[in-house]
C-alpha cells in the first residue's frame, strides 16, 4: 500500500463509514436466541404456533406445557383453558428478546400518570429547548439566503446534510428543506401564550400542536413539521446530530467568533455594558458563565489533543492508507452464500479498516487544528498558548472564557453543548472552503428510524412504579379478606337468621301457652263441679279460687293463640327471606365469577427506567426506548367476546381468570443481555429451581424472581398445580454496545453513520488541506 499523499487527508477525512455496518450485518453469534414470543389459548392452540414457525415450550418428553394446568376451572367459574408458549430463535443479538416480565389487570400500573407525565415532559423539558434551537434555526435560514459568500456555502453544506433525513409525519419531506419553512412550533407558539394558566396546564404544549398542524390545508401540512415532535420522539443520535449541524449553520455575521474573540478582553465586555463596574459583573455572569461552563467541561480533552499534536503530525505521516478498495472488493466477492470463514475474515478486516480510519481522522484533526490555532495571535501569545493553558487556572479564572462565549453568535451559543471545541475552532474559519457532499450513493434515513413510535400514543403506554405496585397489592389483599359476599348479602342472611330464631322462639313459646292452657282448662273444669255459687252460703275462698282458673283459661287461651300466629308468621317471613338471601347469594357468585375485563395496556415501563432526580431534586424525563415492555400476543381472534377489550394482547391466564395476566417483552441491550432459546424449562407442580438455573424466569414487574403462573391471586383453581418457566441469559454477550436499530443496511443506520462521518470529514479538510499546504511550502523553502 502507497503511503499517505498530502492530499489524501481530504479522502480520510470525508470518508464514509459505511463498513461499520458490515460487522453487524455479517457478525452473527455463535449462540440461538428468543427473537419473539407468542401465546396461544384453546383447543387450536397447538396448531395456531405451530403454523406460524413458533417453537412451542415442551416438557423434558417433548410435550407441550399447558400453562393454565386447570387453573380457571372450579366451582361456578369461567371453565377451563389451555395456554402455550411459542417462541422463534436468532443468532444476532440485535435481534433477541433480553426480558419477559408480568403485570395482572389489577397490578400496580397507571395510563393517567403516564400520558401526565409525558405532557410534563414535553412542556418542562423540550419545549424550552426547542426555544433555544429556533435561534440556531432562525441563523441557518438567514444564512441561506446571505449575500455572504462564506455563510451561503456553509449553509447549503449543511443543507445538502440535514436533508439525507427525512421527516415520516411530512411525508418523507427532506429535513434541511422544511426547516427552512415556518415550523408547528413557530405557529403554535401564540396560540398557546394567548391561553390561561388553566387552559395551558390541561392542554400541553403537545396537543396544541397537533390543533394547530391539523388546522393547516392539507396541502400545506407536509411543509411544516413539528420540531417538538422530533425532538420528543425521533432517534436520540439522530436529533444530536441535527442540533450539531443546525449549530455549525449559525452565525449571519460577516466575520467569524474567532475574529471577534480575538479583539475583544474581559474589560471591553464590562465596558459594553455601560454599567457599574460592580453590576456589569453579574451581567456577564448571568449571561455567559453558563456557558464557559461547558467550554471548561471540554477542556482538557481539547488540550491534550493540541499538546499531541507534533506527535500526531508525525505518526501521520509515517501512516499508511487503509486499503479501502481492497476491503469493498473482498465484500462484493463474498457473494449470497459466503462461508464461514469467510465471513469472519471479512468482518476482521472491515474492523481493522475503521480502526485505523478512526486513529488518521484523530491524528490529522489535531494537527490541523493545532497549526491553525498557533497562526492566530491572541493577547501576547496566540490561541494555541489560550488553549493549551491547564484546566485548573481557567477553572480558577473562569471570566477569562467569558468574551469566549460572548463572541459566538445566539445561535452558536443555543447549542454549544452539543458542539466539541475542536469543531468549534473549525467554524472559526471563514477562509475554509467546505467540500461538496458526496451523498448521493447513501439512502435517505428517517429521523424516526429504529424509534417505536407506539410509546407516545396517548393511552396505549402505562407506568408502573414500587409505590403503584404497593398500593395495588394491599387493594387485593384488603378485597380477598372481604370474601364473595356482598354486605347486602350478608346483612340479609342476618334478617334470615333472626327470623329463624323469632320462629323458634315462638313454637317454644306456643308449646309453653299451650301446655299451660290445656292444664288450667283441667283445673277450671274440676274446680267448676266442686262448686254451687247459687248456695246462699257459697264459699267466698273457694270461688276467688275458680275466679283465678277461668282467668288462667282465658289467658293461656290469648297466649297460645299469639304465639301460634307469631311462629306462622316468623315461619314465612324466614322462607321469604331465605329464598332472597339465595338469590343474593346467587347473585353474589356470578357477579363475583363474573370479570369484566379492563384493557391490557400495549406497553408498560417502569417509572424509575424513565426518569432521574437531578442536582436541584427536580423530575426529569430521559429519553429510553430501550426501558419499554411491548405486550406479547396471542391467537384471540375478533369473534372471541374479549376481543373488544384485550385485542391481541396475550393474557396468560387464558381469559378465564379471575383477572388478565399479561405478557411483555423487552429488548433492553443498554443493561441486559439476551434470553438463550435453547434454556426456556417449565416447572410443573414443584417450587424447586431446575439444576443448572437460578432464579431468573419470566417474572413479575418490581420482581426478578421466575413467579407461579398459576397464583392463587389470579386464577379460580386454588388447588391447580404451580407453574414456573425458566430461562437463562448469554452472561458472554456485550452490553451497551448493540444497536437496537438492527443492522445497518436494512435499517438504515449506515446512512446515520456516514452522514455524521462525511459531515465530521467535510468540516475539518478546508482547515486541513490549508495547514498541509502550508507545511509543504515551509519544508520545500526549508530544503533550498
Amino acid at each position: 500500500m502507497n503511503r499517505i499523499s498530502n492530499t489524501a487527508i481530504a479522502l480520510i477525512l470525508a470518508m464514509l463509514i459505511a463498513f461499520l455496518g458490515a460487522a453487524q450485518v455479517f457478525a452473527d453469534s455463535e449462540n440461538t436466541y428468543v427473537s419473539e414470543v407468542k401465546v396461544a389459548m384453546g383447543g387450536s392452540a397447538e396448531s395456531d404456533l405451530t403454523n406460524e414457525g413458533f417453537t412451542i415450550l415442551c416438557d423434558d418428553n417433548g410435550d407441550p406445557v399447558d400453562l393454565n394446568q386447570g387453573a380457571g376451572g372450579g366451582k361456578y367459574s369461567q371453565g377451563d383453558r389451555k395456554v402455550l408458549l411459542g417462541y422463534k430463535t436468532t443468532t444476532k443479538i440485535s435481534e433477541a428478546i433480553t426480558d419477559l416480565a408480568l403485570m395482572n389487570m389489577e397490578g400496580g400500573y397507571d395510563v393517567k400518570e403516564y400520558d401526565l407525565l409525558m405532557k410534563r415532559y414535553m412542556g418542562a423539558q423540550i419545549s424550552p429547548f426547542i426555544d433555544k434551537f429556533l435561534v440556531a434555526i432562525n441563523e441557518y435560514r438567514e444564512n441561506v439566503e446571505s449575500e455572504d459568500a462564506a455563510n451561503r456555502q456553509r449553509a447549503e453544506y449543511i443543507r445538502a446534510a440535514l436533508n439525507k433525513f427525512t421527516d415520516d409525519d411530512c411525508g418523507g419531506a427532506p429535513l434541511g428543506d422544511l426547516l427552512l419553512n415556518e415550523t408547528v412550533s413557530e405557529m403554535a407558539k401564540p396560540v398557546f401564550d394567548n391561553l390561561s394558566a388553566k387552559e395551558q396546564e390541561e392542554q400541553g404544549i403537545g396537543a396544541v400542536n397537533a390543533q394547530v398542524r391539523d388546522a393547516l390545508p392539507e396541502a400545506e401540512r407536509n411543509q411544516h413539521c413539528d420540531i417538538l415532535t422530533l425532538f420528543a420522539q425521533a432517534d436520540g443520535q439522530i436529533m444530536l446530530m441535527i442540533y450539531d449541524l443546525i449549530t455549525r449553520a449559525a452565525d449571519t455575521n460577516d466575520d467569524s467568533w474567532i475574529d471577534r474573540f480575538t479583539a475583544m478582553t474581559y474589560d471591553d465586555l464590562l465596558d459594553s455594558y455601560d454599567m457599574t463596574p460592580t453590576d456589569a459583573k453579574k451581567k456577564a455572569a448571568k449571561d455567559f458563565d453558563d456557558g464557559a461552563k461547558i467550554i471548561l467541561q471540554n477542556w482538557e480533552d481539547f488540550r491534550v489533543m493540541l499538546i499531541g499534536a507534533d506527535e500526531a503530525a508525525e505518526a501521520f505521516e509515517q501512516a499508511e492508507a487503509p486499503d479501502y478498495e481492497g476491503l469493498e472488493a473482498k465484500v462484493d466477492a463474498l457473494g449470497d452464500n459466503p462461508s464461514s470463514d469467510e465471513l469472519a475474515e471479512a468482518v476482521a478486516e472491515a474492523v481493522a479498516v475503521q480502526k485505523e480510519q478512526a486513529e488518521l481522522l484523530e491524528l490529522a484533526a489535531g494537527f490541523t487544528v493545532a497549526d491553525y490555532l498557533k497562526s492566530i495571535e491572541y493577547g501576547e501569545g496566540t490561541l494555541y498558548d489560550f488553549f493549551t493553558r491547564a484546566t485548573s487556572d481557567v477553572t480558577a479564572d473562569i471570566t477569562s472564557l467569558y468574551p469566549m462565549v460572548a463572541a459566538l453568535s445566539e445561535g452558536q451559543r443555543s447549542g454549544i453543548e452539543f458542539i466539541s471545541l475542536r469543531e468549534l475552532v473549525i467554524l472559526g474559519n471563514r477562509e475554509a472552503e467546505y467540500a461538496d457532499l458526496e451523498l448521493e450513493d447513501l439512502e435517505s434515513v428517517s429521523v424516526y428510524a429504529g424509534v417505536d413510535r407506539g410509546i407516545y400514543k396517548k393511552g396505549g403506554v402505562a407506568l408502573t412504579s414500587d409505590a403503584l405496585r404497593t398500593r395495588a397489592l394491599q387493594r387485593q389483599r384488603n378485597r380477598a379478606d372481604d370474601g364473595w359476599l356482598s354486605k347486602k348479602t350478608i346483612v340479609m342472611y342476618a334478617i334470615t337468621g333472626f327470623c329463624l330464631l323469632g320462629f323458634v322462639g315462638s313454637m317454644i313459646g306456643f308449646g309453653v301457652t299451650y301446655a299451660k292452657l290445656a292444664a288450667a282448662k283441667t283445673t277450671y273444669q274440676t274446680s267448676n263441679g266442686l262448686f254451687t255459687f247459687s248456695d246462699t252460703a257459697g264459699d267466698a275462698a273457694a270461688k276467688a279460687i275458680l275466679e283465678d282458673e277461668k282467668f288462667n283459661v282465658e289467658y293461656f287461651t290469648a297466649a297460645s293463640s299469639v304465639t301460634k300466629w307469631m311462629a306462622v308468621g316468623f315461619a314465612a317471613a324466614t322462607f321469604i327471606m331465605a329464598g332472597v338471601s339465595a338469590y343474593m347469594t346467587w347473585q353474589d357468585l356470578k357477579d363475583f365469577y363474573k370479570v369484566d375485563f379492563s384493557p391490557i395496556p400495549h406497553y408498560m415501563v417502569d417509572e424509575t427506567s424513565i426518569t432521574y432526580t437531578n442536582d436541584r431534586g427536580e423530575k426529569l424525563v430521559k429519553q429510553n426506548q430501550a426501558a419499554y415492555y411491548e405486550a406479547v400476543t396471542c391467537n384471540r381472534s375478533e369473534n372471541d367476546k374479549n376481543f373488544g377489550a384485550l385485542g391481541n394482547c396475550a393474557d396468560m391466564n387464558g381469559d378465564v381468570g379471575q383477572q388478565w395476566l399479561a405478557l411483555y417483552a423487552c429488548r433492553d441491550y443498554e443493561e441486559m443481555q439476551p434470553i438463550l432459546a435453547d434454556s426456556f424449562k417449565a416447572v410443573v407442580g414443584s417450587n424447586d429451581i431446575p439444576a443448572g438455573y437460578d432464579n431468573r424466569g419470566i417474572h413479575m414487574f418490581g420482581s426478578d424472581s421466575a413467579f407461579n403462573l398459576n397464583s392463587k391471586l389470579y386464577d379460580w383453581n386454588q388447588s391447580a398445580k404451580s407453574v414456573y418457566v425458566y430461562f437463562k441469559i448469554d452472561e458472554t454477550a456485550p452490553v451497551g454496545e448493540v444497536s437496537t436499530s438492527g443492522s445497518a443496511f436494512s435499517a438504515g443506520r449506515a446512512a446515520v453513520l456516514a452522514i455524521c462521518a462525511a459531515c465530521a470529514g467535510a468540516a475539518v479538510t478546508g482547515v486541513a488541506m490549508t495547514v498541509i499546504g502550508k507545511r509543504k511550502k515551509k519544508a520545500a523553502a526549508a530544503a533550498v
